[in-house]
């Protein structure tokens, strides 16, 4: 039997813990995104040139930049909250 991922990340959420991390999977993480259910993205940038990508967050206006700490090997991480 599958479980929602959306509905396990509500239950986890009303428990007292630590924060939930979620890593490389861009389908469920859209999705959860499209839940509601995520506070928080944090995005560690590893630069490349590429011609084409994938998009992350195609035109998502409910983000809002809260910190970009570089480094010299230029990676790059980027933190965004949830607007609510």
């Amino acid at each position: 039997m599958t479980r929602d991922p959306a509905a396990t990340i509500r239950e986890l959420k009303e428990q007292s813990g630590n924060d939930i991390w979620l890593w490389g999977s861009l389908k469920l993480m859209h999705s959860l995104l499209d839940a509601g259910v995520v506070d928080e993205i944090t995005l560690l940038v590893c630069p490349a040139l590429r011609r084409r990508g994938t998009r992350i967050f195609e035109d998502r206006q409910d983000l809002k930049l809260i910190e970009a700490t570089s480094f010299e090997s230029g990676v790059v991480v980027l933190r965004y909250v949830i607007k609510k």
